[in-house]
């Protein structure tokens, strides 16, 4: 299920608390984790991310919590009950005078490969915190669309949020602050700069244009696609019947 919410300029994501589990709990995630390392690609990384406790009208109460966590809750949806770990990603609706760009995930990563979706896309880390002890999630979009495209924070325009998108299904609960910003350069200087990207984890990256949204959206199908409708809807960027009469 997929819902969104506007965001108020007030929006914070504040972090408290820490996650406490049981002994047998804990060594059934670690138990998974060895079982992840040994099937999926060895740049599988236990890093940290922020997962909510608590969501408000003006922010989102949280704590950091090892990414291995959330993949156990993947390979055992029963650990959610205990675990409930609930990610939250920094998502990009990027345009540029050619069009929306969309990103297709490498077969290597550990969700929804080979699958096309908005970018840049990155669960919030420990990197992100601001002077006040909050959480940036601006940094984190500009830090996420530098690696993942290679673009610097001084070929934007109008960089605002635009919705927290909230996602249910059975292994978790993810929330995604979605930011909006148009690229001050063309298509092909876009696609040339994600060549040099310092992470790999999209193999390939096209804008379409505005009359060729539908179609794509219409052509391909996965999780990352139902999303980019949603958001596009929220924007009215998806043409209407009429219009492709």
């Amino acid at each position: 299920m997929l819902r969104t919410k506007q965001l108020p300029l007030s929006f914070r994501i504040i972090q408290s608390g820490c996650l406490r589990l049981s002994e047998s709990t804990q060594s059934r995630v670690d138990e998974l984790w060895q079982a992840a390392l040994s099937h999926l690609d060895s740049r599988l990384f236990n890093g940290r991310i922020f997962s909510a406790t608590r969501i408000e009208e003006d922010a989102i109460i949280g704590s950091f919590v090892e990414y291995k966590y959330l993949i156990a809750q993947h390979m055992d949806p029963r650990l959610k009950l205990e675990l409930n770990i609930r990610p939250v990603s920094i998502l990009g609706l990027l345009t540029c005078q050619d069009g929306v760009l969309f990103g297709k995930r490498q077969n290597w990563v550990a969700t929804r490969p080979n699958e096309w979706g908005l970018m840049p896309s990155k669960y919030i880390g420990t990197d992100t915190f601001s002077h006040d002890g909050s959480i940036d999630y601006v940094k984190s979009f500009l830090i996420a669309l530098k690696n993942e495209v290679n673009i610097d924070a001084q070929f934007l325009n109008k960089l605002e949020p635009l919705v927290l998108l909230e996602e249910k299904s059975m292994s978790e609960d993810h929330y995604s602050i979605v930011m909006h910003a148009d690229i001050d350069l063309s298509s092909f200087a876009i696609k040339r700069a994600h060549l040099t990207a310092l992470q790999d984890e999209y193999g390939q990256i096209e804008v379409f244009p505005m009359k060729d949204i539908t179609p794509f959206l219409t052509d391909n199908v996965g999780h990352d696609i139902s999303v980019a409708s949603t958001i596009l809807g929220e924007k009215g960027y998806l043409a209407l019947e009429s219009d492709c009469a």
